[in-house]
């Protein structure tokens, strides 16, 4: 099998996900590592060079003009996401970007226009719809054996302490984060929400910041109220100002059953049985409350790239989350319900 050589932009702590999952790609070494902060480079070769040399870049300008180089990760601040990848892809390069794909949807359309001239993989990183918790639900609902999805709520409670936003500056700004827990803790749940219960019309919310108050200028706060096209009521939480990271948790409610999801456990309830399947005992690479899914998505990534297979995760999949947060801290913002179609939201 051919080798494909991969580089790491970005060496910080979701770096180590990536570089842990490329030593179990077959035909995949990773050869190159860059971040602006050389010994958080150095540091990143060190710990996973035992399959070969990887070479140390502080600018990511000059890694990409590395011929050798097929495939890149992205694992940089959100706000240098899009201008990254679109460089990266018409470099020639195949592209496997962090969340969120981008802060806006002009520049995540950006991307996919990108992908589409280079003829190159554009993929990102919503790892947990491939832990297996995830995959059963929505297979359930496809499957159409508990009926219409009527609605669902998702909830994220976490901790998150000032020192997390001080020793990295770019989080907790408006600027270089885009948003608070929504966009970065949470948005993991946030997509999979919307990827269980189908198109969003209709969004309206309200973020603050409760207990981090010195620390940030973005939300640690988040409740949003979406409504779907059928009319499906859909609610999600997120706060950064629990005591714990306590388990996620996803609801579906349906015309014949339901579908629910706390951690690693999923309940089934229809026709008046419970059936419960745990997931706990599935591969981790990385926190628990993460799920296990990085080392399967990015597995994917390169067998898409061998096969000529689209990447299950593409940019017209992420684009979705990004129109949605846009709605979301928008409609925190004027105080209004945001539409997400051309006619008013119910109420206007």
């Amino acid at each position: 099998m051919r080798e494909i050589k991969s580089a790491v932009i970005g060496c910080g702590l979701i770096s180590k996900n990536h570089l842990k999952a490329l030593r179990n790609v077959e035909g995949a070494r990773c050869g190159a590592v860059c971040d602006i902060v050389r010994e958080k480079a150095a540091a990143a070769a060190g710990a996973y060079s035992e399959n070969g040399e990887i070479q140390i870049y502080e600018d990511y300008h000059e890694l990409l003009r590395d011929g050798d180089i097929e495939v890149v990760h992205i694992c940089t601040p959100h706000h240098l996401h899009a201008d990254m990848a679109v460089e990266a892809l018409l470099r020639g390069k195949h592209v496997l970007c962090e969340k969120p794909m981008a802060l806006t949807a002009d520049d995540a359309k950006r991307m996919i226009k990108a992908r589409d001239e280079s003829g190159k993989c554009l993929g990102i990183c919503f790892q947990n719809r491939y832990n297996e918790s995830s995959r059963y639900m929505r297979e359930l609902l496809e499957s159409g054996e508990l009926g219409k999805v009527l609605g669902g709520r998702g909830q994220v409670t976490w901790d998150r302490k000032p020192e997390y936003y001080t020793t990295s500056p770019w989080r907790g700004r408006w600027a270089t984060e885009g948003g608070g827990v929504l966009i970065n803790q949470a948005i993991h749940t946030f997509d999979l929400l919307q990827w269980l219960t189908g198109p969003v019309k209709c969004v309206e919310a309200g973020i603050g910041t409760r207990r981090l108050k010195e620390a940030i200028e973005v939300e640690d706060t988040v409740d949003i109220l979406m409504t779907g096209m059928e009319g499906q009521r859909i609610l999600f939480y997120a706060s950064n100002c629990y005591v714990k990271n306590a388990p996620v948790e996803l609801e579906i409610i349906c015309e014949k059953g339901s579908v629910k999801m706390v951690g690693n456990l999923v309940v089934t309830e229809r026709d008046g049985k419970t059936v419960s399947k745990d997931y706990s005992s599935g591969q981790v690479l990385g926190k628990d409350y993460w799920g296990s899914g990085h080392g399967f998505l990015i597995d994917d990534f390169y067998r898409c790239i061998r096969e000529g297979r689209d990447f299950p995760v593409s940019g017209e999949e992420a684009v979705v989350s990004v129109r949605l947060l846009e709605a979301v801290y928008r409609s925190a913002k004027e105080g209004t319900a945001v539409s997400l179609l051309q006619e008013s939201c119910p109420g206007l």
